[in-house]
Parts: structure tokens; C-alpha cells; sequence
């Protein structure tokens, strides 16, 4: 069950944090506590399963990696796992899913890649190519970032 102060808590943490040395400051003003106990209900959320993590977004093209492209790959059944866990050890490499494959589209294993220049991006694809054996796969480059942001729950 989520009281209101779990709510307020999400919702705060949805957003931007300060950049400051105390970012839950307001939050803990805001809720009549104080920081260290906007942490334990933090730690408690994530206890609970309510909420799994928190992280930074990085904004990809401001911080360099203006090269991105998603890698549509058609990878064997038995072997995804494995070329998942290796394209996911590239620190370039953001997302890697599994999809289902409907009639007529054989692409299964997806990666998006983030790259500081086009050389960079195409060596990466020609060594996961390489590496796993993989023959048929398509590079679709990103030509521009529509939406950067987090899912909303309250």
C-alpha cells in the first residue's frame, strides 16, 4: 500500500534533484522531516518493491554521443542470452531487448548504441558482429531526439 507521503516522495524523485550537496533538502522541508529520514523512506520504498532504483538520465547528445544508433540483429533462440549479455558489456551500449518476432521481420535482439563519432559507432557493430557470428542485422541511426524523460506514476 502507498500513503501519500510515499506518493509525494515519488513524485519528488520523478523529477530533477538539485544540484547541491543536500538534493532532498526540500523534499525533507516539504514533508516536515528531515533528510535522513527521506532516505530510510527511500531505502523502505525499494524494500517494498515499490520503487527498484533510482539513477541519473544521462542526456546523450549534450555529453558528446551525438552518434546513436539502434542495432536490429537476428540472433538464433538459443543463443540470445548469451549475445545479450555481450552486446549489454559495452559501455555504449544503453538498451538490449529481446523482442518477438511477427511474420515477415526476423529481428529479434535490439541495442541501441550511443557513440561519440561515427567510426566509434561502426566498430562497435562490426565487433559484436564479429564476435558472435552474427551475419544479418540492420543499423538504424537516430536522425533526432523527440522525447528524453522518465516515466510519470503520480
Amino acid at each position: 500500500m502507498i500513503n501519500e507521503r510515499d506518493k509525494t516522495i515519488i513524485k519528488y524523485l520523478q523529477g530533477d534533484l538539485s544540484l547541491s550537496s543536500e538534493p532532498f533538502r526540500l523534499l525533507a522541508d516539504q514533508l516536515g522531516c528531515t533528510q535522513d529520514e527521506v532516505m530510510e523512506a527511500v531505502e523502505e520504498l525499494q524494500d517494498r518493491g515499490i520503487m527498484r532504483r533510482i539513477g541519473a538520465i544521462l542526456r546523450h547528445r549534450r555529453a558528446g554521443y551525438v552518434h546513436n544508433a539502434m542495432i536490429m540483429w537476428v540472433v538464433p533462440g538459443e543463443r540470445v542470452d548469451e549475445a545479450g549479455e555481450y552486446m549489454a558489456s559495452f559501455t555504449e551500449i544503453s538498451h538490449c531487448y529481446l523482442r518477438e518476432t511477427p511474420a515477415g521481420w526476423p529481428y529479434n535482439l535490439y541495442s541501441m548504441i550511443h557513440a561519440r563519432t561515427s567510426q566509434r559507432l561502426e566498430e562497435i557493430v562490426e565487433s559484436i558482429a564479429r564476435e558472435l557470428g552474427i551475419q544479418e542485422y540492420k543499423v538504424v541511426r537516430t536522425v533526432k531526439e523527440f522525447k528524453k524523460t522518465s516515466m510519470k506514476y503520480y
